[in-house]
């Protein structure tokens, strides 16, 4: 548990002021992975005990689409010899014996399906690890495959090669992950910013989708992620920038593309964190901090027929704020999470699944923080659900994949109280000053047909797809004063607001695609794809051609991949919410308190977008005829050096353009604030990755991000999004938000004997940049000098457990995490107005602290 918290405040530092401390925590990081990798290849087995003279080994064969592949022959062979073979039953299952340890490799075979290939490593006294094999269909070769993340015909695989992350590896790291979001973070390229969402190459998640068995899941109304389905669920996650298959719409930056688990043919229970964890101070238990107790259920309900899963768990988390008091330092997040899902399998060629997500969750006191005490913060109240069926079927030599899905977001803003809200360069006072409640909703109709291969010039894959969505956003916005004051307490501007936002917006969304994989040979393979979408409420209708390849030089050991592309975002339904929204009357008074002119009253106006230069994108001349799109281009490099070892290096560039911005302009003489498209940025980023280690619970993660993020930083979201900023800051262009231009990361496990799992995680990053604001709450401007930023951030985590078997059927597992090992000082909050007498002091660090978990395996 957690000693007392001690407050701590520094001057403030820029970037190159820290090198030397970055290039010392860079040599511990390069230690640490050496280590890793020395003891993945070398560490000897002389530590096992207890060794069993058969080993049985489970196996598990499914395709892309989670149902089971009968008739799968796998050979087994120990270094050039055949030890045995199996074939997998109706269920998809089989299973083999051996009488020696050492490192198998298995060849999957089955016609109509491209073969795998994987590694098993039997060690004494460790368990033996179930092995789950997911093969593609031939007619799908455009879709990735995955055997233990290694592809033994990468022509026949898309030239996008997202980044993977098996669930149950995530589950073990020290970031104890609930739900899929929360796992993202051990994907390079991917952070969490210190308002809790996820950023993507740099950018925020209105810019990236999120998919769970292909159906969006943002929310319509602000594009966020939202409380996304329990990690329990989730058979498998992938992450992709820019991807260049036309069957990925409404982003610019990246896809999650998540699939979630079948009900396999035994039931099956386990219970996940049941106890909760306590505040300790001075020796004195002063109530429960946070509790997660995570159920999972799943089996048949009819044999080879109907298959049943239910992911369930409360979250309750009490965040600490340690910047302030203990007794308001407090903000409290509750949500029930669940994900059920039925799986019919109807007939050998037609399969039916349905599903339904249900999260409601609250958060109270949010935003809390130094500046924004417990009274200034609002209530958020969220309810969702998501409902889908897809129906799949072969057909014609090829997958007919038919899905419908609906989304709904019920969400309420609330204030503690009726007081106006008071800004100062020293911290907030009063109360929320913005009230909203809304429904938001999306359905969806997707058709997507993947053919046979067809023979002529090599061979081609062609997927054909249709997408018709329709979204709503209804609710009602208003607002209370808001008052900005000097750090004396003098009235300095007043904002007024008249009318109520009630609001009432519809889109239909319909698209289409087509895509072509054409491997020329067995070396070199291109993907041709075109996307027609259109959003009836932003006028426009905009095509998006892309294009990459994949090229092997010899037998797959090197692969290079790349192509370039054109990618729209999705416009938010709370776009055009804002015409509707209570217009500000800003007074701005002197010293002695005094009004300096009139009111300025200023309407809240919808730009007009001029005709498109941009040759893919045809809109009418109306108000919010926005088109928000991305060029991108990357180039990579995979080359596996041998059984232990695979490297990977990626460069990505992308410039934004047409982004969403807000500001105060003067039109005609009339104060207004303009929503509009004028925003641009640029990203590149060079990334390199290397797995260490065969075995995949003796298995290392190193990546290295160099990121760059320039771009306009008045994005309308500060303002339409659930929390708004009442103050609307006029354009700034400096780094984006959640730029961070070096980031390690190193994390992974090894498996001792005894049913001992050992697993670090250590990152080292730069601190995201903030920009200084004046006593008006308004950006200074950027200067010559370099970037203003947190100091680096340096964090050790590590989380040991051991399994112990009941009986037959049940176990459980203790487990211990130490986070922050090191008690780095890791600044939370930063004095940041040159009005405030602290400006540039960093202060606020969570100390190093421990958590024991316990978890019943059935």
């Amino acid at each position: 548990m957690r000693s007392n918290l001690k407050r701590v405040r520094k001057r403030a530092i820029v970037e190159r002021a820290r090198h030397s401390t970055l290039l010392v925590l860079l040599r511990g990081s390069i230690i640490l992975l050496v280590l890793g990798a020395l003891a993945a290849a070398a560490i000897p087995d002389a530590f096992a005990e207890g060794m069993p003279q058969t080993y049985i080994v489970n196996i598990s064969v499914v395709d892309e689409k989670n149902q089971p592949v009968p008739g799968t022959v796998i050979e087994i062979r120990l270094g050039e010899v055949l030890v045995t073979s199996a074939t997998t039953d109706a269920s998809g299952k089989t299973n083999f014996t051996v009488n020696n340890t050492g490192a198998y490799s298995l060849n999957i075979h089955k016609k109509g399906y491209l073969p795998g290939q994987t590694t098993l490593e039997i060690s004494k006294g460790t368990a033996v690890p179930e092995i789950d094999v997911v093969l593609t269909s031939a007619v799908l070769s455009q879709q990735n495959i995955e055997v233990k993340g290694e592809v033994t015909n990468p022509v026949a695989d898309t030239s996008s090669g997202p980044s993977t992350l098996a669930p149950a590896k995530a589950n073990d790291s020290p970031l104890r992950p609930a739900t899929l979001a929360d796992a993202l973070p051990l994907i390079p390229g991917i952070v969490r910013a210190p308002d809790g969402s996820v950023r993507i190459a740099g950018l925020g998640e209105d810019h990236s989708a999120l998919l769970v068995n292909s159906v969006d899941v943002s929310d319509p109304a602000t594009g966020n992620f939202g409380l996304s389905v329990p990690i329990d669920s989730v058979r498998a996650i992938e992450v992709s920038e820019t991807p260049y298959l036309a069957e990925y719409g409404r982003f610019t930056a990246g896809v999650v593309a998540a699939e979630t688990r079948r009900g396999g043919d035994k039931w099956s229970y386990n219970l996940n964190d049941p106890f909760p964890d306590f505040f300790i101070r001075t020796a004195h238990l002063m109530g429960v901090r946070d509790a997660s107790p995570r159920f999972n259920a799943s089996g048949p309900i009819i044999s080879n027929r109907l298959y049943f899963l239910e992911g369930l768990e409360y979250l309750l988390n009490k965040q600490e704020v340690i910047t302030l008091p203990f007794a308001q330092s407090l903000s409290t997040s509750k949500a029930i999470n669940s994900f059920t899902q039925f799986d019919a399998i109807l007939s050998p060629t037609q399969t039916l699944t349905g599903s339904f997500h249900f999260a409601p969750h609250s958060l109270q006191f949010a935003g809390l923080d130094f500046f924004n005490p417990q009274p200034v913060t609002p209530n958020l109240d969220f309810h969702e659900t998501t409902s889908a069926l897809t129906d799949r079927l072969a057909v014609a030599g090829g997958m007919l994949q038919s899905t419908i899905a609906n989304r709904i977001v019920s969400s309420a803003t609330t204030a503690q109280g009726t007081a106006d809200m008071v800004l100062t360069p020293t911290g907030n006072v009063g109360n929320y000053f913005g009230r909203e409640s809304r429904r938001a909703n999306r359905f969806e109709w997707i058709e997507q047909w993947a053919t046979r291969t067809f023979h002529f010039a090599g061979d081609h894959t062609f997927q054909f797809g249709s997408v018709l969505g329709h979204s709503e956003n209804v609710g009602r916005f208003y607002a209370h004063p808001v008052l900005i004051q000097d750090a004396n307490g003098h009235l300095l501007q007043s904002i007024d607001f008249s009318g109520a936002g009630t609001f009432d917006v519809a889109d239909t969304e319909p698209a289409a695609f087509i895509e072509d994989h054409w491997a020329l040979n067995s070396h070199l393979a291109f993907d041709f794809g075109l996307r027609v979408e259109s959003q009836t409420i932003t006028y426009t209708t905009r095509a998006a051609p892309r294009t990459g390849f994949v090229w092997t030089p010899d037998e797959g050991r090197t692969v290079v991949r790349g192509g370039v592309g054109v990618f729209y975002d999705a416009v938010p339904l709370d776009t055009y919410a804002f015409n509707t929204y209570p217009q500000q009357t800003i007074t701005t008074y002197n010293s002695s308190g005094v009004p300096v002119g009139p009111p300025a009253e200023y309407m809240n106006l919808t730009a007009e977008q001029a005709k498109s230069t941009f040759p893919f994108v045809v809109r009418s001349q109306k108000s919010g005829n926005f088109a928000p799109y991305s060029i991108a281009w990357n180039v990579a490099l995979e080359r596996t050096v041998n059984r232990f070892l695979l490297l990977r290096v990626k460069y990505l560039q992308s410039h934004e353009q047409d982004m969403l911005t807000l500001q105060p302009e003067v039109m005609q003489k009339q104060h207004a604030f303009v929503l509009g498209a004028s925003g641009s940025a640029q990203t590149r980023q060079t990334e390199f990755t290397a797995r260490i280690g065969a075995a995949s619970n003796r298995q290392f993660f190193f990546s290295y991000v160099r990121q760059y993020a320039y771009g306009d930083i008045n994005a309308a979201s500060s303002y339409l999004g659930n929390t708004p900023f009442p103050v609307v800051r006029g354009s700034l262009t400096a780094r984006l938000p959640s730029e961070i231009p070096n980031r390690f990361l190193l994390w992974g496990s090894y498996a001792l004997p005894h049913k001992i799992l050992v697993v670090p995680h250590v990152e080292l990053r730069s601190g995201f940049p903030y920009q200084p604001i004046d006593v008006f709450q308004q950006y200074v401007g950027a200067t010559s000098g370099p970037q203003y930023r947190f100091p680096n951030y340096f964090s050790l985590s590590l989380r040991v457990s051991k399994d112990f078997q009941v009986d037959k059927k049940h176990a459980v597992r203790l487990s211990g995490t130490v986070t922050n090992l090191t008690n780095h000082f890791n600044p939370l909050e930063v004095h940041s107005n040159i009005a405030d007498p602290q400006y540039g002091a960093f202060f606020g660090n969570y100390d190093r602290r421990f958590v024991l978990d316990f978890d019943v395996l059935f």
